[in-house]
């Protein structure tokens, strides 16, 4: 299972899907996400216990899901970055 997990063994092709996937979620989850949380602090700070019982409370942790879902795929696609630069370093270094 474990070398399942090990990138330096996928094939080239497998690493760019990686990475683009990881930046795909990465702009799917982080899509307006520090405006929401903003908005829904200044809603439960104007309204109180009424935005609470409206669900502002429970919108909060969903935004704070997102956001550690998000750091999650930032997480993967650098692995990826950096794997293919690595890739790419001992291909430059190759003497012709």
């Amino acid at each position: 299972m474990m070398q399942a997990l090990n990138v330096t063994r996928w094939p080239l092709v497998f690493v760019v899907l990686g990475a683009g996937g990881a930046a795909i979620v990465l702009a799917c989850s982080t899509f307006n996400l520090f405006m929401f949380a903003m908005a829904n602090l200044a809603f439960i700070e104007r309204e109180g216990w009424e935005a609470i019982r409206h669900g502002a409370l429970w919108q909060l942790g969903e935004l704070g899901l997102s956001g550690a879902i998000a750091l999650a795929s930032w997480l993967c696609f650098k692995l990826f970055e950096g794997e293919l630069i690595a890739r790419y370093r001992r291909w430059a270094e190759k003497p012709r």
